[in-house]
């Protein structure tokens, strides 16, 4: 009599979650292997983007600055920089404006 009260408890635990499971929230997944090669004022950066169809663009943030990229790429140019170190981050995002979690690195552009 006390197995048959334990499996009906245990099986009505399962509801407590089941609505969660339903509404799960998917982001966009992070780029990998982020680097860099500094130049004169410059620097260029190059990621490897998710597989998959979830992201459907890149946003590089640079300090105070957001560059929004039309879709995925893999490389970008940063110009006309001071001679000061920055902070750097690429994101994805996906269809629903959800992005990533970051990849950031630090970047130093060379002087004259």
């Amino acid at each position: 009599m006390m197995i048959a009260f334990l499996l009906t408890n245990c099986n009505s635990m399962e509801d407590n979650y089941k609505d969660y499971l339903s509404n799960v929230q998917t982001y966009s997944p992070r780029v990998i292997n982020l680097a860099v090669v500094s130049g004169l004022k410059e620097a260029t950066l190059t990621w490897t983007n998710p597989k998959g169809n979830i992201a459907v663009k890149n946003v590089i943030t640079l300090q105070d600055s957001t560059i929004v990229l039309d879709g995925l790429v893999e490389t970008y140019k940063l110009t006309n920089l001071e001679i000061k170190g920055y902070q750097v981050s690429v994101y994805t995002v996906d269809k629903f404006n959800n992005y990533s979690v970051p990849a950031t690195l630090s970047i130093f552009p060379n002087g004259e």
